[in-house]
């Protein structure tokens, strides 16, 4: 009887245009909600069954919805993702593959396996590069990423220096070329 009827779908997308959106960045918190926030002076609170459609950083376009005055934020879609290529630390359980991105507000692990390729066999505490497959605004079920690079392992001394070349994508070794000596000019014009 509703399939298909015009005045329905009339009604509904008049419905849709008028719900408030607002675009901003999610900003998540370590007690599992949010803010999305807008601009400086506003932001949205997102609950954190809505939180786990989001990562802390991802820029979105949301519905508020507005109860007993306290306005909240649902995610709809995504404007650009926090996550695409990022390093990170394997975590292993039930020989599933997870890695936590190397982030101080980005906690939760996030499921992955190794891309093509990639010949390591990744162990709990490695170290990799890996970039982000799926997210959940984009239509699929959860995140997940790909593992494309093998950094280190987790008992290697040098991890802080391999993990920071690995994040700004440089080579562990240096480019061939002659050393050369550099003069400091500023100093030598001052005298």
């Amino acid at each position: 009887m509703f399939q298909d009827n015009p005045l329905l779908a009339q009604l509904k997308q008049q419905l849709h245009s008028q719900t408030p959106r607002a675009e901003g960045v999610v900003k998540g918190t370590e007690k599992g909600f949010g803010f999305l926030e807008v601009d400086a002076q506003k932001s949205y609170f997102i609950p954190p069954p809505q939180m786990k459609k989001v990562m802390h950083g991802d820029r979105i376009v949301a519905v508020i919805h507005s109860e007993k005055e306290r306005e909240s934020a649902e995610p709809e879609s995504l404007v650009e993702p926090f996550l695409t290529r990022f390093v990170g630390k394997v975590q292993k359980k039930d020989d599933r593959l997870a890695i936590v991105p190397d982030h101080p507000l980005l906690k939760d692990a996030i499921p992955c396996r190794a891309a093509r390729g990639v010949e390591h066999d990744f162990k709990q505490g490695d170290w990799a590069v890996a970039e982000m497959r799926r997210h959940p605004l984009k239509g699929d079920r959860g995140f997940y990423a790909e593992l494309t690079q093998f950094i280190t392992f987790s008992d290697d001394h040098f991890v802080p220096w391999w993990v920071t070349l690995a994040r700004h994508n440089l080579e562990k070794e240096a480019p061939d070329g002659v050393a050369t000596e550099m003069l400091d000019e500023g100093r030598r014009a001052a005298t």
